[in-house]
């Protein structure tokens, strides 16, 4: 839902969660209902529809979600890299964090202040965490665990790498890779016509441009 105007988004997300709560609200003990087939929804970028100054329905669907889905069998899984500015309520629900590297003071203060006085000092770790690694506490762990997740493969990773700033050459085990930069490669003429024709489209790769998998 990335591409549709935040105008109508929040109650977008409101519409659709409610359908899917009540459906399996009244469907928890059919063979295919949410006791015999929990749901688990994932809420991308969530502060900007479950924030603190959200009223709306996406955020009073996942309030419910949040505080009486688990019996139902839905549950809510919340993914923001802003979790002070999501709805506390909500975030106080969550049984199970996965913590990645986060430097915000704000939000490292939100974050820590969910869980127990115990584990206050593991989370104190969070700046110095690596690319991938995140700090796992609640019911889903019996300990509380500092882990390194494996990243997918490179078909199913999402487009959401790091753009390169300034390209070299670098060594990965016995081979030299080189990697063309941003800033130091060379200048091409461009044409302001393909800007707009992908624009319009709503899409950044031409259908001629985009890679073939049967070459890989």
């Amino acid at each position: 839902m990335s591409g549709i105007p935040s105008s109508i988004l929040n109650e977008l997300i409101g519409t659709l969660i409610r359908v899917l709560y009540d459906a399996l609200f009244w469907a928890r003990y059919r063979s295919e209902g949410g006791r015999e087939r929990p749901l688990l929804v994932v809420l991308e970028e969530a502060h900007v529809y479950l924030g603190k100054e959200h009223k709306g329905s996406a955020a009073s669907a996942v309030r419910r979600i949040a505080k009486e889905g688990r019996k139902y069998g839905i549950g809510a899984m919340i993914v923001s890299q802003r979790p002070s500015e999501v709805d506390d309520t909500i975030l106080s629900q969550c049984g199970t964090l996965f913590a990645l590297r986060m430097s915000n003071p704000t939000d490292r203060s939100h974050v820590i202040g969910t869980v127990t006085d115990s584990l206050q000092g593991l989370l104190s770790n969070l700046p110095i965490l690596r690319t991938g690694e995140a700090i796992v506490v609640g019911e889903a762990v019996h300990l509380p665990m500092r882990a390194l997740i494996e990243a997918p493969p490179k078909d199913r990773r999402p487009d959401s790498s790091d753009p390169v700033i300034f390209g070299g050459t670098f060594v990965e085990g016995s081979t030299e890779h080189s990697v063309p930069g941003g800033w130091d490669r060379t200048r091409e003429p461009g044409d302001y016509k393909h800007v707009i024709t992908t624009w319009r489209r709503q899409q950044p790769q031409l259908p001629s441009e985009q890679p073939d998998p049967s070459a890989e």
